[in-house]
């Protein structure tokens, strides 16, 4: 009598403990890569690439989604046939809602290199991007 019990109880416990599907809310997108979050974002940073005569130029760029006022950072350091490059360059931004503009540049000759651009307010890092090649 006991055996049976015991038995009815493990498989009850067992059945209790098999994987059970997650619900269809958990599947979606975290919160920052919904549309209605990056509305919240107040500004966005690239960092545009185009090919010159000389070599490549690099320009930092950002545009304001809310009014900023901060610094930025852009630095770039490059690898190339006639040798190696460092840039660093910063300073204050200041543009209205809607507005983009160029903070930085660098052009340097072919080859390899690595560009960060940061902007940050008094509150922190607003938006930062890197690029490779």
């Amino acid at each position: 009598m006991k055996i049976p019990l015991i038995a009815a109880a493990l498989a009850g416990v067992t059945a209790c403990a098999a994987p059970v599907p997650a619900p269809a809310y958990a599947l979606l997108p975290p919160e920052e890569a919904r549309p209605e979050a990056a509305l919240a974002v107040s500004a966005v940073c690239w960092i545009r690439e185009t090919k010159t005569a000389d070599g490549l130029r690099l320009e930092a760029v950002v545009q304001a989604h809310a009014a900023v006022y901060g610094t930025y950072s852009f630095s770039v350091t490059a690898q190339g046939p006639g040798g190696g490059t460092d840039v660093t360059q910063g300073g204050e931004v200041d543009l209205t809602d809607g507005k983009s503009a160029t903070v930085g540049s660098a052009e340097f000759s072919s080859g390899h290199y690595r560009a960060l651009l940061t902007l940050r307010d008094p509150g922190g890092e607003l938006c930062s991007t890197e690029k490779l090649s």
